[in-house]
């Protein structure tokens, strides 16, 4: 057996950092999913003026 598979267990800073790791990253996504849609409803708004239907 490796030694690699054995881990120590992680202090609580650490524990923390990679929880706001994952946090930070969800935010990110959320951040750049919201972006999205704001850039696709102003799209579909600005087709909507053209075209002439009410919006």
């Amino acid at each position: 057996m490796t030694d690699d598979l054995i881990q120590t267990p992680a202090t609580p800073f650490e524990e923390a950092e990679l929880v706001r790791a994952r946090q930070r990253s969800r935010a990110v996504v959320m951040a750049v999913l919201l972006g999205l849609f704001v850039v696709l409803v102003f799209a579909i708004s600005i087709v909507k003026i053209q075209l002439g239907h009410a919006v």
